[in-house]
């Protein structure tokens, strides 16, 4: 008896996908990839899950040098990096002088723990809509007649990284259904586990502080955003004249200082933590505590760290570096909002 078109059983997208895995992973750029693992998040098994998502963090990987897990200056997967990328472009430690190509692994030394590398994935696309690109440029910091120059280098970091070394520690650790975000005791712990006092030192930080370090802290502690209609106003480029911080340059006008006090903050600064406030929870400055080292291993300088937590439970944001790059190069990185050829570099 010959089957007729009625008698074909239906085939799931699902099916197809789990059938077609190794090669579709090939063809879909992070962006799909991560739509096409939030619509399937049910009905897929865990390990096609993971084969979809670690392809697309190799494609960052090969195309924009993020070494997930090399501890180099193209790892943002570090809640505290070892190298300062800075201004000087894409890392470069992987890449194949003979044949002109990335050496791409197979495999990535990141978390698999409640489908972590989906949610890595899924913060990744995030940060590069609205967080990285206002990265690796120099940002004009000023301070009195000195130029502090400054630049902004992604994190995004798994908290399920901490889940796994307890269970790595203790076999008997019972694992959880999800990281509870709003839960800040346990958020506290996964990055403490991670890197000791990191979560402590992220949950003390506040906003309520009494004197910021430099200007670019000033300017985000100083960001207000209307959640209703998305508006962002800056209490610092409002009174500036009042911070200890600012002293007017000789020659330059009232207008022209006002006009460059806020060139970066309204180019930068505002679109920035006004798209953080929308995506992320916990979002903060947060400054080196006493007694950590600031320096990095290749000389870079960390001046602060800008993040929130994704509701997946990524870290996702930014930490505030030196710009590692001589000062006659500078004015050739400039961030958008820059004011003027830099003449005066403070060391």
């Amino acid at each position: 008896m010959t089957k007729t078109s009625n008698d074909v059983a239906p085939i799931a997208f699902s099916e197809v996908v789990t059938l077609a895995c190794t090669q579709l992973s090939l063809l879909l750029d992070p962006k799909d990839a991560s739509s096409l693992l939030q619509s399937c998040s049910r009905s897929l098994k865990q390990d096609i899950r993971d084969i979809i998502a670690t392809e697309a963090l190799l494609y960052f990987y090969e195309f924009d040098g993020v070494h997930f897990g090399e501890k180099c200056l193209g790892d943002f997967h570090q809640l505290v990096p070892q190298g300062t990328r800075g201004a000087r472009g894409t890392c470069g430690c992987n890449f194949d002088l003979e044949t002109r190509q990335e050496l791409v692994p197979e495999e990535l030394p990141l978390p698999k723990m409640l489908d972590a590398r989906a949610k890595l994935l899924e913060a990744m696309c995030l940060l590069y809509k609205g967080i990285e690109p206002h990265c690796f440029n120099v940002l004009q910091v000023v301070r009195g007649t000195e130029f502090w120059p400054a630049t902004l280098q992604p994190v995004v970091f798994s908290l399920a990284e901490g889940l796994e070394r307890e269970r790595h520690k203790d076999s008997r650790t019972t694992c959880p259904t999800s990281i509870d975000t709003d839960d800040v005791a346990t958020l506290t712990r996964l990055m403490d586990v991670v890197e000791p006092g990191f979560g402590s030192q992220f949950f003390s930080s506040s906003d309520a502080v009494p004197r910021p370090r430099h200007v670019l802290e000033a300017h985000w502690r100083g960001i207000v955003v209307d959640q209703s209609s998305g508006l962002a106003s800056c209490q610092f480029c409002e009174h500036y004249g009042d911070s200890p911080l600012f002293s007017r340059n000789p020659g330059e006008s009232a207008a022209d200082m006002d006009k460059m006090m806020r060139l970066h903050c309204t180019a930068v600064y505002q679109p920035m933590k006004r798209f953080m406030l929308q995506h992320l929870k916990h979002v903060r400055y947060v400054r080196p505590p006493r007694g950590w080292n600031t320096k990095t291993a290749d000389g870079g300088r960390l001046m602060g760290l800008i993040a929130g937590i994704t509701s997946s439970g990524v870290l996702c944001g930014v930490y505030v570096t030196s710009v590692c790059i001589p000062q006659q190069w500078i004015k050739n990185h400039l961030a958008p909002g820059h004011f003027t050829t830099v003449t005066r570099v403070a060391a």
